[in-house]
């Protein structure tokens, strides 16, 4: 009894581990499926040996890899075809009431679209061929096409060859092939006798065709390589004279460009690009002319725009258009005026010899010295402090620098009544104390030079005593106050003044007799 549990306990387990393997082949084939690897599907879905319910998974499986099969390649085999439609007879016949049983269904009613009979697969597989190698030789003559449009002959070429290698070698591709190899011919710049025979050889090879084969290109194109061909040289001979004339012609074309962009540089006034270009030109020529009264007018425009220059300048200019009128100047009567007219100017208004070039120096020396000495005499506002002995403490402003400009100073004594009555206790004089306002104009005498002539009103403080009246004590007195001075400048920065302050210069012009002035002198900065 022992034994026969054993072995009841053994084939159990055994049952449950294979189960499981099964399971994970089966989810293995049906991700290889999805994935579109349906051989791998096929050989994994062999492996398993299950029981009915696992063997249903498993020809449902190997009916849908088997379908699947049939969009690889170009056309299935016959084989195949009846592959799908044995398996999927025998899944609907094992598995009548299985849930896939209408996903087979479907696929056997698509079977229908595919030939029974060998005879049947065979003209449908050559019309079905037929049509993708037409569709394949449009896909590949239109990208030939495109890229031939846009230039891109390296893709061209690629094309072309994959055209060729499948098999497409037809007159459209052949046209390409030739079109391609004449522009990059044509477009290089080191031909050869050899890209022409080749090119010439393939262009007769398409023109020899037969009706058939010419009938796929257009009259245009046809016509096009034949003007392509007859228009290439027919020997070597020729091609080495073709390539001597396109020599000639390309340099004449850069001489032609060449003096266009001198002509352009002078007309636009840029004379160091006339100057720094090299006159190559043959000696004789009318560029090689042109040139050279471009380059000797262009000199001197260049030393007329300038107003310092060295004299080797004026010796260089001068030697170039003396060497114009000795070489040139019978060739054209308008140049040979210009330089002459230039010469005569060069000979009036410019230095002769070092000597002379040396005391224009100086003369311009002295004329920008007196200048610069004349700038620094502009206009001018200044602040500072002019001091007076009856009111020490003041601030002085003025402008200036034209002819009339404008001056004020205010000052003051600062002493206070007790100020004034020690003072008088102690040396029984009164001590001098004013306030005073000056305002008035400033007339430019001199650069340098600044006279001020002004006015104001003033308060005078001192001490009175009226023995009559039996008083005594402080008082102050306003007058009218006149003030005459200088303002010398000495330079951008400093002036310094001096000047005289009248009191009650009404009363002393009415009795014409002048009391001595309260004399003032200070020193003021400049703020602009």
């Amino acid at each position: 009894m022992k034994y026969l549990l054993t072995l009841f306990l053994m084939g159990l387990v055994t049952f449950c581990l294979a189960q499981a393997t099964n399971d994970e082949l089966l989810a293995q084939a049906k991700t290889q499926m999805d994935d579109g690897f349906y051989e791998e599907s096929i050989n994994t879905l062999n492996k398993i040996h299950g029981k009915a319910r696992t063997k249903e998974f498993v020809d449902y499986l190997m009916t849908v890899n088997y379908y699947k099969l049939l969009d690889n390649g170009d056309y299935p085999p016959f084989e195949l075809i009846n592959k799908v439609r044995s398996q999927g007879d025998l899944f609907l016949k094992n598995y009548p009431k299985s849930s896939n049983f209408g996903n087979v269904k479907r696929i056997l009613n698509k079977m229908d679209d595919y030939p029974k009979t060998q005879l049947g697969y065979d003209d449908t597989k050559n019309r079905i061929l037929q049509e993708k190698k037409i569709e394949r030789q449009h896909v590949l003559l239109t990208a030939i096409r495109k890229s031939y449009e846009a230039q891109d002959y390296a893709q061209s070429l690629a094309t072309i060859k994959v055209a060729k290698e499948s098999g497409y070698d037809e007159s459209p591709v052949q046209y390409y092939d030739f079109m391609v190899k004449y522009k990059l011919y044509d477009q290089s710049t080191s031909q050869t006798y050899h890209e022409v025979e080749s090119i010439v050889a393939l262009g007769n090879n398409i023109l020899s065709s037969d009706d058939n084969s010419l009938a796929k290109l257009s009259m245009v194109e046809t016509q096009q390589i034949k003007n392509i061909v007859g228009g290439l040289p027919k020997s070597l001979d020729e091609f080495r004279k073709n390539e001597e004339d396109k020599r000639a012609a390309a340099l004449a074309l850069q001489r032609q460009n060449k003096f266009a962009a001198i002509s352009a540089d002078y007309d636009a006034q840029e004379y160091y690009k006339v100057i720094s270009v090299k006159n190559d030109f043959p000696e004789k020529s009318l560029e090689y002319l042109k040139v050279s009264y471009f380059q000797a007018m262009s000199r001197y425009r260049q030393l007329k725009s300038q107003f310092e220059y060295e004299f080797s300048e004026v010796l260089t200019v001068r030697s170039n258009l003396q060497t114009y009128l000795d070489k040139y100047a019978g060739d054209n009567q308008t140049y040979k005026n210009d330089v002459m007219m230039a010469m005569d100017d060069l000979n009036k208004n410019y230095p002769t010899s070092q000597y002379a070039y040396d005391a224009l120096l100086k003369k311009r020396e002295k004329e920008e010295l007196k200048a610069l000495r004349k700038a620094n005499r502009k206009m001018f506002t200044s602040i500072g402090y002019e001091y007076g002995k009856l009111a020490p403490i003041s601030v002085r402003f003025e402008t200036g620098g034209g002819f009339v400009g404008f001056f004020t100073t205010i000052r003051y004594g600062l002493k206070t009544d007790r100020q004034l009555d020690e003072y008088y206790y102690n040396t029984n004089r009164s001590q001098p104390n004013k306030t005073e306002l000056i305002v008035g104009p400033n007339f430019k005498v001199a650069d340098w030079l600044l006279l001020n002539i002004g006015g104001g009103y003033g308060v005078y403080s001192h001490l009175y005593r009226n023995d009559y009246a039996q008083r005594e004590g402080y008082g102050r007195t306003g007058y009218f106050a006149g003030y005459g001075g200088l303002t010398l400048r000495l330079g951008t920065n400093v002036n310094l003044i001096g000047g005289a302050s009248l009191m009650a210069i009404d009363k002393q012009f009415s009795s014409k007799k002048f009391t001595q002035p309260e004399f003032t002198g200070g020193i003021t900065f400049n703020i602009r």
